[in-house]
């Protein structure tokens, strides 16, 4: 039985560590072998507060 799972991912820029959110979530499927016929959705949003900028994402993808 395959069950729903979520991954939230994160990127502000701020220093040189923080990676990309396409690159995070690339090393992600690939790390985990998610086929794209698991993956359900994926949700970005931005926001901006004293002058940084945070990016995030959420997969919803189903684990066989």
């Amino acid at each position: 039985m395959s069950q729903f799972k979520t991954k939230h991912f994160q990127y502000t820029g701020v220093d040189d560590f923080d990676t990309a959110i396409d690159l995070q979530i690339n090393e992600f499927i690939n790390e985990n072998n998610i086929e794209a016929d698991h993956i359900v959705d994926i949700k970005y949003a931005a926001h901006s507060s004293q002058g940084v900028n945070t990016y995030s994402a959420l997969i919803l993808y189903k684990e066989v």
